[in-house]
C-alpha cells in the first residue's frame, strides 16, 4: 500500500485526536461530579477547567478541520499517541487537586490510564484521589479510543481502521461502532456484577466502587495500601480473583457464552490460561515458605491469578518473598492474559503460537521435505506477515525488558528485583517488589513510565510513530516513488 511508505497526513491525525479530546475531556468531568459528592469544592473546580479546556480543544479541531479519510498508518500513529496524550492531560489535575510533583503526577496518571497500579503517591492520599485513579483505571480497560468509536467517530472506513489499530480484528457486529458497543456492555456487564458481589461479601459501597473498576480492568489499584490484604473476609478475594479472571479473557467470548456454551469454554486461549495458572499455582506454593499448606495453596492461587491476568493485587508482602517466587511470578507477568481482554503482557495466543511453531519444528524431522505443514490455531492458519510481527513483537518485548531492568540495577537494584519490577510496568500489572515509591529517584521513574506505555500500546505502534519517516518522505522516496509503485506490506496488528 502506498498509504505505508508515505508520510501521515498530520491534519487527519489532528482531527481525529479531537475526537480523543472530547472523551478525555468528558473522562475527566466525571471526577468533577465526584469531587462535588466528596464536599471538595476547589478539586471540581479544577477537573471542570480542565475538562472545559480539553472539550474546547477537542471541538475546535473538529470544526476547524476538513473531514477525511484516515489511512492505515495515520491510525496505528493514533493507537499510540492516545495514552501518552491522556495521560498527560489527565496528570494536570490530577498534579494541582493533590499537590504531587509534575513527574508523581505523571506516573499515576500513566500508571492509572495503562491499567498498571504501580504507584509513587505518599500514604493518606484523599478519597477523591482514589476515586479519581481507579476510575482512570476502568476508562483505560476499555480503551478511550473504544469508547470514542462507540459514541462519537462516525462509521465508516477511517472507523475500521481506527478499530483494527486500537482492539484488533474482532467482529460481533456488523459495523465496529455495534461492536464497540458490544464491547462497552460487557465491560460494564462485568464491572457491575463484581460491585454487587463485593457490597454483598461486607465490603463498603465507596471500596466496592473503586474494586469494581480496579477488578474488571486488571488495574490493581487499590484503596487501602496493604491492597487485598487490608480487607477483612474470606469471600473478598475469592470475589476479586474471579473479577480478575473475567477480565482477562477475551470479551468476544461473551456473547457467544449464551448462544453456544460449549463452543466459548473450548476456547484454546482459555485452555492455556488454566495450564499456565496450575503452573504458576504448584510453582509459587512450593516456594513460598511459611504459613499453613492450606493458606499457602490460597494465596499462591491468588497471586499466580493476579499475576497472569495482570491485575497486580495482593494478598501477601511481595517484596518477601524468596527470588524463586519472584521468577514465578515474573514469568506469569510476561505471558499475560487472553487478546480481546483487558490484561497485559504478550498474550496467551501468542504463546499458543510460539508452541505451535516449536511442534512444527520437531515434526519437520519425521515428514517429507516436500511436505507443507501450515501454522494453524484451531481453523485459523497464521500466516507469515503476522509471524514475522509476532517475533519482532516478542523481541522487542524482551528488549524494552532487558534494557530497562539494566537502567534500574545501575541504580543498585538487585537483577531479580529489576527484571521483576519492570516486567511488572510493561505487562502493565503492578506488582512491586518495593522498589517502587515516592521516594524512588526521578530516573527510575521515567524508566517504568516508558515500560508501562510501551506496554499498554504494545511497543510497535509507539516505534512507528517515533520514526522519523512517519512524519516525512525520505529523499529518496520522494524522487523514485509515486502513487502504485512500491506498494509496502500490510503491517498486521495482532491484539
Amino acid at each position: 500500500m502506498h498509504e505505508l511508505v508515505s508520510p501521515v497526513n498530520s491534519r487527519s491525525i489532528l482531527k481525529y485526536t479531537g475526537y480523543l479530546l472530547l472523551m478525555i475531556g468528558a473522562i475527566i468531568a466525571v471526577p468533577v461530579a465526584a469531587a462535588l459528592i466528596l464536599g471538595e469544592i476547589v478539586p471540581a473546580a479544577i477537573y471542570a477547567a480542565s475538562s472545559g479546556v480539553t472539550l474546547l480543544a477537542g471541538g475546535l479541531l473538529i470544526r476547524l478541520l476538513p473531514e477525511c479519510e484516515l489511512h492505515q498508518k495515520e491510525a496505528i500513529v493514533i493507537a499510540a499517541i492516545v495514552f501518552p496524550l491522556s495521560s498527560i492531560i489527565n496528570a494536570v489535575p490530577l498534579a494541582l487537586v493533590n499537590n504531587l510533583p509534575a513527574l508523581d503526577a505523571l506516573f499515576e496518571s500513566v500508571s492509572g490510564l495503562t491499567t498498571t497500579g504501580l504507584s509513587v503517591a505518599p500514604a493518606g492520599v484523599s478519597a477523591l484521589f482514589l476515586f479519581t485513579r481507579s476510575w482512570a483505571q476502568w476508562v483505560g480497560g476499555i480503551g478511550i479510543a473504544v469508547l470514542a468509536l462507540s459514541i462519537l467517530v462516525t462509521p465508516g472506513t477511517s472507523a475500521f481502521r481506527l478499530f483494527d489499530a486500537n482492539i484488533g480484528e474482532t467482529r460481533l457486529r456488523p459495523n465496529v461502532a455495534g461492536t464497540a458497543r458490544v464491547l462497552g456492555t460487557v465491560y460494564a456487564g462485568i464491572t457491575i456484577l463484581t460491585f454487587i458481589l463485593l457490597l454483598l461479601a461486607g465490603m463498603p459501597i465507596f471500596d466496592a466502587v473503586c474494586q469494581a473498576f480496579t477488578t474488571v480492568s486488571t488495574g490493581g489499584f487499590s484503596t487501602k495500601p496493604e491492597s487485598i490484604a487490608g480487607f477483612s473476609g474470606g469471600g473478598i478475594p475469592i470475589i476479586i480473583a474471579f473479577g480478575c479472571i473475567m477480565g482477562a479473557a477475551n470479551f468476544a467470548l461473551y456473547p457467544k457464552l449464551f448462544r453456544a456454551p460449549r463452543t466459548a469454554l473450548a476456547s484454546i486461549q482459555l485452555r492455556y490460561f488454566i495450564l499456565f495458572l496450575t503452573l504458576g499455582t504448584v510453582g509459587l506454593a512450593v516456594t513460598i515458605p511459611g504459613a499453613a499448606p492450606g493458606i499457602i495453596v490460597s494465596e499462591a492461587a491468588f497471586q499466580a491469578i493476579s499475576a497472569l491476568t495482570t491485575a497486580g493485587f495482593s494478598t501477601i508482602d511481595i517484596g518477601a518473598l524468596p527470588d524463586t517466587s519472584k521468577a514465578v511470578l515474573t514469568a506469569l507477568m510476561w505471558i499475560g492474559g487472553g487478546v480481546g481482554s483487558t490484561a497485559g503482557g504478550i498474550k496467551i495466543v501468542r504463546i499458543v503460537i510460539l508452541v505451535q511453531l516449536v511442534r512444527i519444528v520437531f515434526v519437520r524431522f519425521f515428514v517429507p521435505r516436500e511436505t507443507v505443514i501450515p501454522l494453524k490455531i484451531r481453523d485459523h492458519i497464521v500466516d507469515e506477515q503476522k509471524l514475522t510481527y509476532l517475533f519482532t513483537f516478542v523481541l522487542l518485548y524482551f528488549a524494552a525488558v532487558a534494557l530497562s531492568a539494566f537502567a534500574v540495577m545501575l541504580h543498585g537494584v538487585p537483577m531479580v528485583d529489576a527484571v521483576f519490577e519492570v516486567s511488572s510496568a510493561l505487562g502493565t500489572v503492578g506488582l512491586s517488589s518495593g522498589i517502587t515509591g515516592a521516594e524512588m529517584a526521578g530516573t527510575l521513574k521515567a524508566v517504568l513510565i516508558a515500560d508501562m506505555l510501551l506496554g499498554r500500546i504494545e511497543i510497535i505502534p509507539l516505534l512507528i510513530f517515533l520514526m522519523p519517516s512517519t512524519w516525512r518522505r525520505r529523499p529518496d522516496r520522494a524522487a523514485g516513488t509515486g502513487a502504485g509503485k512500491a506498494p509496502a506490506a500490510q503491517i498486521p496488528i495482532v491484539r
